[in-house]
């Protein structure tokens, strides 16, 4: 007898599963985020490393040989996360989530816009045991034409991961106009993450991975963040969200994590801020600094995310 074909309501359970993988058994996520290729490349040239391909795969291993079991999940690239991948080197009770989108951004006007890697998708990361894909969209809602855009490749690649029962994490990044001084986008910077999450919300994603509403410096305030930040909250409209990271020192993130947590962020996803001081041309350098001060830096990330965030939703339920 034939199975039959998973329906609407089967998919959902089963994405709901896995999206709850990522919070491991408290439900809140204290992820690691080490898919950056072309940034981690320009990092380290800016600190005179010029690493090639394999050395840039054998960092990467040394980071997630050393961060990922302190972590409930990671985000991993193929292209220079294949070694670490090999190895095995993730716990098979961290959850895995794999990048689609390509790198650099197409014009669009005096936008920008996402595509989607040509030679890697939903399927693939399936076979790797990905547990959810990831799309990063640098996003302007006040610019129609490139959010336009940017809506359909959110929702495109929603369903092209839902059809083989993957959750999608979007991150939209507002951006900086060229022509934009730094104060005026300080004064939109909060409207233009709530609208970005607005937009995007019901487009089929599964987990919102979004930057901290208020910029760094601002005179916002301790009262004007926790606003900014039940605002985005609001506008998530039900579906879980995570902070990003944006490279900010510990201090400040872990502080940006407990004021999200209380607005009802489910955890983070952290990048360069807690392993670029571990970045070396020497594998083994890297491990002894991966453990020695990017590990303790995590730890107080996710002491923070576990005493404030609100957990994700039982798999299932």
């Amino acid at each position: 007898m034939t199975a039959a074909p998973p329906t609407d309501a089967s998919s959902a359970v089963g994405r709901r599963r896995r999206l709850a993988r990522l919070g491991g058994v408290n439900g809140v996520i204290s992820g690691i985020a080490l898919d950056h290729r072309d940034s981690l490349r320009v990092l380290l040239a800016r600190r005179g490393l010029a690493l090639e391909t394999s050395e840039l795969r054998a960092v990467k291993l040394a980071l997630a040989r050393t961060l990922a079991p302190r972590a409930t999940a990671i985000m991993l690239d193929e292209e220079l996360g294949q070694a670490a991948l090999q190895a095995g080197v993730i716990p098979a009770s961290v959850g895995l989530i794999m990048p689609l989108e390509a790198q650099g951004y197409e014009a669009a006007g005096d936008g920008r816009v996402a595509t989607l890697l040509p030679d890697f998708g939903p399927s693939d990361a399936l076979r790797y045991g990905a547990d959810a894909c990831k799309l990063l969209v640098p996003y302007r809602a006040d610019d129609e034409h490139s959010a336009a855009q940017q809506d359909e490749l959110v929702r495109s690649t929603a369903a092209a991961c839902h059809e083989v029962g993957l959750p999608l994490v979007v991150e939209p990044v507002v951006y900086r106009w060229s022509t934009e001084s730094a104060a005026t986008f300080g004064d939109v910077y909060t409207s233009l993450v709530v609208s970005a999450t607005t937009r995007l919300q019901p487009l089929g994603v599964d987990l919102l991975k979004l930057p901290f509403p208020v910029l760094e410096g601002s005179s916002a305030g301790e009262v004007g963040a926790r606003e900014a930040c039940r605002a985005i909250a609001a506008a998530c409209r039900g579906t879980p969200w995570v902070l990003l990271g944006a490279g900010v020192d510990m201090d400040t993130f872990v502080e940006q994590v407990r004021l999200a947590g209380s607005a009802g962020a489910s955890g983070f996803l952290v990048g360069r801020g807690i392993w670029g001081p571990a970045l070396a041309w020497d594998p083994r350098e890297v491990e002894r600094l991966a453990a020695t001060v990017s590990g303790p830096a995590f730890e107080r990330c996710r002491e923070a995310a576990e005493m404030t965030a609100r957990p994700l939703p039982a798999g299932g339920h």
